[in-house]
């Protein structure tokens, strides 16, 4: 058999193969990738890969559960719909100048991400307020990709490396 017939037989099985197993299907504004009956996010792996190897995260805090800016982030989510949120975990909280993002988990609910502005400067915030909550499964999206996203959306004058530097843990791959 000639070279170039064995490669256009291989081409086409190849092909045939992908086509049983692989399909593109639409889920809410976007589609994600069936294979062997899961569901996979490819743009979404790909854009957290990106967002991994490009961001800076050299402007961006990262503080300690037990400092006074994290007590206050605790203490005004708790008091967001109580008594709920009043057992709550901080997993994460960075800070770039006065603004904050911050992850929970909760006894009773959904995990969480919160984006914060103080009206300080950074290391004192001074009062925060909410701008951005993200609640709920992120299914069948990446979770890091899907929130950051949804975070700049609601909040576009937030500090981009904050965002980019967010890696939620809570809501399965980020």
């Amino acid at each position: 058999m000639k070279k170039h017939v064995a490669a256009t037989l291989l081409g086409l099985t190849v092909l045939g193969l992908l086509d049983v197993h692989l399909d593109l299907e639409p889920v809410d504004d976007g589609h994600v990738v069936r294979w062997q009956g899961r569901q996979h996010d490819v743009r979404g792996a790909w854009a957290a890969q990106a967002n991994a190897w490009w961001r800076d995260c050299s402007q961006v805090q990262s503080l300690h559960p037990s400092s006074q800016t994290a007590l206050q982030v605790l203490r005004l989510v708790a008091e967001h719909s109580p008594p709920d949120s009043s057992r709550l975990q901080l997993i994460r909280l960075l800070q770039q100048d006065a603004w904050l993002v911050a992850e929970f988990t909760f006894e009773r609910l959904s995990p969480a991400v919160v984006l914060l502005q103080g009206d300080g400067t950074a290391g004192s915030p001074g009062a925060l307020t909410e701008r951005a909550i993200w609640s709920g499964s992120t299914e069948p999206w990446r979770s890091g990709p899907h929130i950051r996203a949804y975070l700049r959306s609601r909040a576009p004058q937030a500090p981009p490396a904050l965002l980019a530097c967010l890696d939620p843990v809570s809501f399965g791959p980020a």
